[in-house]
């Protein structure tokens, strides 16, 4: 196993001795590389290790000014730890050493985007674009809506598949922002509660009712109960909650670099942020 000086002058690898010689062909090293093999005690220029394959590599024509791109680092594979060159910001599908994905392919497409989310069907871990949650929000109001005028009868059916995936994404979409995925059960939480006590209020107010029914005019605190009114505002809670974490999922962009989640699906190169 080898590993190669990048032009930052980190260590990178290891490779094999095939994986080395395709890294030359690529022009992703050349023959004044430094290698050195695990456990050497210094580095070698890759000609002056293997000379036959950099007097191959000399052998051939120089590419043509027009076919050359300007191009930049922008950072290294968080597989395999190559260096990355990009064009104009524009990072490639794949790791051109070890095929490692660095730009989800779902990230743009509309049909890409709903097929990850369907795949990802009951799956919390890892994160998720904000195009495919909105992708995918849109594509639930539509499909409920068509249900609900064409075959009604299936609409609970219909709730009761999406309802699943739409958990699981928004959990996956709170990831990517860097927050945790019970942030959306704390207004589903809220919801119950308060229904609890709107329950346990609206007992107490029929009570309150039947007992002031000798009355000509009760007076409206004896009969509305102060748990009902306590389940009111908590529900209420709910609902500003829910709409909350919903405005951060449809508008809070990507936390850039990797998170205690997995790695950024918009920002896979980016450094972490503090």
């Amino acid at each position: 196993m080898y590993y190669y000086l990048d032009t930052h002058q980190k260590p990178t690898g290891p490779f094999t001795h095939e994986e080395l010689r395709s890294l030359l062909q690529r022009g992703i090293i050349f023959p004044d590389t430094l290698i050195a093999q695990k456990g050497a005690d210094t580095w070698q220029k890759y000609g002056e290790v293997f000379p036959d394959e950099a007097a191959c590599s000399d052998d051939l024509p120089p590419i043509p000014d027009e076919m050359k791109k300007a191009t930049h680092p922008a950072g290294h594979c968080p597989k395999c730890g190559v260096e990355i060159l990009t064009e104009q910001d524009e990072l490639p599908l794949r790791c051109p050493t070890c095929q490692f994905p660095l730009r989800p392919e779902e990230a743009t497409n509309v049909v890409s985007c709903l097929r990850h989310s369907l795949v990802q069907y009951v799956i919390i871990r890892g994160r998720a674009r904000r195009a495919e949650f909105l992708w995918f929000v849109l594509f639930y109001m539509v499909t409920l809506g068509v249900v609900s005028q064409c075959l009604p009868s299936l609409y609970d059916l219909a709730s009761l598949l999406l309802i699943i995936p739409s958990i699981t994404l928004s959990v996956r979409r709170m990831h990517d922002t860097g927050r945790s995925g019970w942030c959306i059960a704390v207004p589903l939480l809220l919801q119950i509660a308060g229904a609890g006590i709107c329950f346990a209020g609206g007992i107490s107010t029929i009570i309150n009712v039947l007992r002031s029914a000798d009355q000509v005019a009760p007076p409206v605190g004896a009969i509305f109960s102060p748990l009902l009114i306590a389940g009111l505002i908590v529900c209420g809670v709910a609902v500003l909650a829910g709409l909350y974490y919903f405005i951060i999922a449809m508008f809070w962009d990507s936390q850039r670099g990797p998170n205690k989640y997995g790695p950024s699906p918009k920002y896979p190169l980016a450094k972490p942020e503090a």
